[in-house]
């Protein structure tokens, strides 16, 4: 992890830093020297495709993640 801000963002969500494949618009962000992560409760090989989905039940948890990490 680069910036040592995501290493927040990845204690607070309880997650682990993973390579993102594909493009995003957070490779725009990158291009420009802007800090950037992608964070989502999906599974990353369902993305940006036909039948990209997300459990309904993970969204809620999600939010609080990221609500928690934006707010301490």
């Amino acid at each position: 992890i680069g910036f040592a801000g995501f290493a927040n963002i990845v204690a607070a969500v309880g997650g682990v830093a993973r390579p993102k494949f594909g493009w995003t618009d957070v490779s725009r962000f990158s291009a420009l020297g802007v800090p950037a992560v992608n964070y989502s409760p999906g599974q990353p090989l369902l993305a940006h495709k036909v039948d990209e989905r997300v459990k309904a039940s993970l969204i809620p948890e999600a939010e609080a993640k990221l609500r928690a990490w934006l707010t301490s």
